[in-house]
């Protein structure tokens, strides 16, 4: 797949096949002189290049709400045979971030051959500082007050990471768990959560989503299902433009690249242990008898190791109604 050459006075010639940066460069160079519906399917590509990479021609055309002829049209307006060939660069490119872990491994083991063992643990934990540090940003501090604040006056938390994410949704549950009772994971396994979700959504309801590049094609829908409803999005990402941050109603941007093959979910960890315990801060609720009530039922079932566990009262046991006794002494 070529661009062609000479076509358009204000753009340099491209002979080979363009990258996605090249091919959105060309896109914005050219936007302003785009027809109307043709301006329509642009701004759809450089807003959702994703969906160019996975959805059909007609399900984008219906996305874009132009007929699929525009698409077309659009295709070439950038001298480009058909759409076709603007997915393709998409794809492409979703390919290579797709590779990336493979790549980046082969520059784990070449770095470890030039510094050994111990400098690149060291290499690691500089870089992980450097990316905490990087939180107390003004624009990333106040990119998690604010999302404390919808979390905090939410009806109903719904918690969703799936995947790599998953650890980051898990531990913001388990320790909200501690004070709060309106927290809801949505767990993989069983489909824990996913039908409260599915039937109880509403706009009153704040989601806690963590989800990092390549992110999860599921955890998209369910966020698109709830943002839909009117759920407000909590999400903690690694780009603003990663699919998820563009439905957010509050999207907190954590670095997450390390010299190691995987990337790193310090930062993300960080953030969402923030959001709980300024939640605690601010609950218009006594903090400290709700968990002092958590953990005494806990060292009650036996849940924890140690004396206390002796000791302590076991949970009482839910109350029989009236007519049960009346059947059992029948």
């Amino acid at each position: 797949m070529l661009l062609k050459t000479g076509c358009h006075p204000a753009t340099e010639a491209i002979v080979q096949a363009p990258s996605q940066p090249q091919l959105t460069a060309l896109i914005k160079q050219r936007f302003d002189h785009l027809p109307r519906q043709v301006r329509q399917v642009a701004a759809f590509v450089l807003d959702h290049p994703h969906e160019v990479a996975v959805l059909s021609m007609r399900e984008q055309a219906r996305l874009a709400e132009v007929p699929p002829s525009t698409m077309t049209r659009f295709a070439k307006a950038l001298d480009l045979e058909g759409y076709d060939a603007v997915r393709d660069v998409f794809k492409a490119s979703l390919r290579a971030r797709g590779n990336e872990f493979g790549s980046r491994a082969q520059g784990l083991v070449e770095l470890h051959q030039r510094i050994g063992e111990a400098a690149l643990a060291a290499d690691m934990v500089h870089k992980a500082q450097s990316q905490v540090a990087s939180l107390a940003d003004g624009e990333a501090m106040a990119a998690i007050v604010r999302a404390s604040r919808l979390l905090s006056s939410a009806r109903e938390i719904y918690c969703l990471g799936l995947r790599g994410s998953f650890p980051v949704a898990f531990q913001f549950a388990h320790v909200c768990e501690f004070f709060a009772r309106n927290v809801t994971l949505v767990d993989g396994a069983g489909e824990s959560g996913i039908m409260k979700i599915m039937h109880q959504p509403s706009s009153r309801d704040v989601a806690l989503i963590c989800s990092m590049a390549p992110h999860s094609r599921r955890a998209m829908a369910i966020a698109t299902h709830l943002e839909r409803a009117g759920v407000k999005l909590v999400v903690i990402t690694d780009s603003a433009s990663s699919p998820m941050a563009r439905i957010a109603t509050e999207a907190i941007v954590v670095p997450s690249k390390g010299p190691s093959f995987f990337d790193t979910l310090l930062p993300a960890f960080l953030v969402a242990e923030i959001l709980a315990a300024l939640m605690a801060a601010t609950a218009r609720i006594d903090i400290k008898s709700q968990i002092a009530d958590t953990e005494k039922k806990l060292w009650g079932v036996g849940e924890w190791w140690g004396t206390q566990a002796d000791e302590a009262v076991a949970l009482e046991p839910r109350a029989r109604s009236r007519k049960s006794s009346t059947d059992k002494g029948r």
